[in-house]
């Protein structure tokens, strides 16, 4: 019985093993591969141009096999030869084609490739070997065309160059509806180019002109048409961001209510997925929180207060009060709002007040006398107000450091003694937590009202910035007068 006993043990561990070690995928690549190649990898994309590796393996008498336990999500994967030298293909992540044969010729991957028990792949190489063609049909177009170099063939260039683009807009979008439920019609919509109302199509304003605006809106409100946000396979491309990029970069216009109102939108369609999701609010808040266009900080609070503190549950309760607090420390600096009371000492004891100060506009530099790249931009601080301060430009020069000997040397060797050379004398303040102060030298500038019109300018920067406010300014007061 304890024979048996043993055996059924043995057995049920070797059983347990084999299971353990079953292939969940298996990708076997048959390409050309240089005799000095060394180790091959597998990736994906994961946004835009970015590269996760997930397997690699040595080619062996030229077959290639990736294998693994845990099955691959869906994505654009890639065959990494070297950083320039790849070739991609789609993973759908359904069980049934985990395992494949990719043959090709890498002189000619498009041209040649084939796949094996990959139904996405064929549908996906189909398509792009008719753009191909198409290609090759646009090349010769344009060099015959730039050979007679006349009016008439240029004109008949232009009306072939337009039935070819026709051709391939048809092609793509048969392609995707013939196969509207697989992986790679998503990544064939997800590249196709918004088609835009014709002429007759713009509507008339009450004034009887055409809206010029009017193409302006419906490019932007249907911008993400071709996107769907309810599949995270996407992420494994480079299609969400870059429709990103391009969305907030050349349709939204550059002011925090316009911004947000964006954020805002792009979020809504994101919430169909949650990884899709978690990925959007996290683009949108890296590009916000660190960006240097002025005015945009409310959009970080906006992003932070409304979703990571109140619709992100894979945040842990440590993350959440980080959030908090970066929230409570950018709050009452926005742009726009009165700089918090700062009150600080100069060498001699005497008070100064950042809010009592006269000038018409502020600077306030916070900097560490230690700090290399202070010392090197203080050179540029002085001649900034020795160039404007006739012109109303007060600069508080604040110390961060505690030990007055150091101050007083940088003073004397970098020549500031015409600025309010100041320092917390009195230990009232964190300075990281009350300005935001994590690097230095860190800048603000005020305006008459002391109201902070400009944050982190650089140094160099600060006449040039101080230029533009003046003219808008300007233009705002002549806007009145009229």
């Amino acid at each position: 019985m304890k024979q048996k006993l043993v055996l059924l043990t043995m057995f049920s561990f070797l059983f347990t093993g084999l299971v353990a070690q079953e292939k969940a995928y298996e990708i076997t690549v048959k390409m050309p591969v240089d005799a000095t190649q060394g180790k091959i990898n597998l990736a994906h994309y994961f946004g835009n141009n970015q590269y996760i590796k997930v397997d690699s393996a040595v080619a062996q008498n030229g077959i290639i096999i990736f294998s693994g336990e845990e099955p691959l999500k869906g994505g654009l994967y890639l065959i990494v030869y070297s950083p320039g030298k790849f070739y991609d293909f789609v993973v759908t992540g359904k069980p049934a084609e985990q395992f494949m044969t990719i043959e090709a010729d890498t002189a000619d991957y498009v041209s040649s490739v084939k796949f094996t028990n990959s139904p996405d792949n064929d549908i996906l190489f189909n398509y792009r070997r008719f753009l191909k063609s198409k290609s090759e049909e646009a090349r010769i177009i344009q060099t015959e065309a730039g050979i007679k170099n006349d009016g008439v063939s240029k004109q008949l260039m232009q009306q072939k160059m337009q039935t070819l683009q026709k051709e391939v807009s048809v092609f793509m979008a048969k392609t995707v509806a013939d196969n509207e439920d697989t992986f790679a019609a998503k990544v064939i919509n997800a590249n196709i180019d918004l088609e835009l109302p014709i002429e007759t199509e713009i509507p008339m304003l009450p004034s009887g002109k055409k809206d010029s605006t009017y193409l302006f809106k419906h490019y932007k409100a249907h911008f993400f048409d071709n996107l769907d946000f309810s599949d995270d396979r996407l992420l494994r491309t480079p299609f969400i961001q870059t429709r990103l990029d391009k969305y907030f970069k050349d349709l939204v216009y550059q002011v925090a209510d316009s911004v947000i109102i964006d954020c805002d939108l792009v979020l809504k369609l994101s919430k169909e997925n949650n990884e899709v999701y978690r990925y959007v609010l996290w683009w949108t808040t890296n590009r916000y929180e660190t960006t240097e266009i002025v005015g945009l900080d409310a959009v970080f609070i906006h992003l932070a207060e409304n979703y990571y503190l109140k619709d992100a549950d894979w945040l842990d309760s440590t993350q959440r009060v980080k959030f908090q607090e970066r929230v409570n420390i950018l709050k009452p600096l926005q742009t726009g709002k009165v700089f918090p009371e700062l009150t600080v000492y100069d060498l001699i004891g005497k008070e100064q007040k950042v809010a009592n100060g006269n000038g018409e506009y502020t600077v306030v530099v916070f900097y560490s006398p230690d700090c290399g790249h202070c010392k090197d931009s203080a050179p540029e601080l002085v001649k900034f107000y020795n160039e404007y301060k006739d012109q109303g430009i007060e600069v508080f020069n604040i110390s961060t450091d505690y030990e007055p000997e150091k101050m007083k040397k940088f003073i004397v060797e970098y020549k500031t003694e015409d600025l309010i050379n100041v320092w917390d004398a009195k230990g009232n303040y964190y300075f990281r937590n009350a300005f935001d102060v994590y690097s230095t030298p860190t800048t603000y500038v005020l305006d008459s009202q002391k109201r902070i019109i400009g944050k982190r300018i650089p140094i160099e920067e600060l006449g040039r910035f101080l230029e533009f406010q003046k003219r808008k300014t300007g233009q705002a007061n002549l806007n009145k007068g009229k």
